[in-house]
């Protein structure tokens, strides 16, 4: 595993270890298998200032599942919560045999509802409210969607690809902001990927696009972005 790009931080700051750093798991992406996650925990490890906050994006993939399932919210959320369980004890099985006694428990392993606060569901509730009143803001956010499912197997309504662009406000305040994780507060995201929301997130904290996205949504320094792969 290699560092390719940095986003709202500085490789300086990262090699004086002065960055948390938190691995996230999509699991709609099939690139995140058991064995790659933990190389990046193992980079992570090496690059940390103490711990590494593993979580996964189990509750907001259910919005992928209710629109490419054609489901229920609520049958969704069940299976993702499900798939999400599965996925980290198959993880912390295998971290136990293949990490040292040293480093198992500077390794956190969380789900997305522990980062979900009070004040994380009003910045989202903001962002809801912008989906609907700012075209610009709705509009780029279903060009990221439409351009994420354009190889599906199907094509998908207007009324889907809306609401798979909520996918993209339910996750915006954490990539925007230093979010704590059960007690942790995460400075850096190691991801593999890079891409157009990444991009839409630096430029919002650079103040160069939404900057009342920045004013109401932003209260502490930039997240930092670490494309690793």
């Amino acid at each position: 595993m290699n560092l390719h790009k940095i986003r709202g931080g500085n490789k300086e700051d990262l090699e004086n270890k002065k960055y948390t750093l938190s691995v996230g798991i999509s699991l709609g992406n099939k690139w995140f298998t058991t064995e790659n996650i933990i190389e990046l925990i193992k980079w992570s490890l090496q690059n940390t200032k103490d711990n590494v906050i593993v979580y996964i994006g189990d509750s907001i993939h259910a919005i992928n599942l209710e629109v490419k399932k054609r489901i229920s919210y609520e049958k969704a959320l069940a299976m993702a919560d499900q798939m999400g369980n599965e996925f980290l004890e198959q993880l912390k099985t295998e971290i136990l045999k293949l990490f040292s006694p040293e480093d198992v428990p500077k390794i956190i392993f969380a789900k997305w509802n522990d980062l979900v606060d009070t004040s994380y569901k009003n910045k989202i509730d903001y962002l809801y409210n912008l989906y609907k009143s700012n075209d610009n803001f709705k509009n780029i956010l279903e060009d990221i969607s439409t351009e994420a499912v354009i190889n599906g197997e199907r094509k998908y309504s207007p009324e889907e690809i809306h609401r798979l662009g909520t996918y993209i406000i339910e996750e915006l305040p954490h990539q925007l902001n230093r979010v704590q994780i059960k007690g942790f507060v995460c400075d850096a995201l190691v991801y593999p990927f890079d891409g157009k929301i990444t991009e839409l997130v630096e430029k919002i904290q650079n103040g160069e696009m939404f900057p009342e996205i920045k004013e109401n949504i932003m209260d502490t320094e930039p997240k930092v972005f670490l494309e690793v792969k």
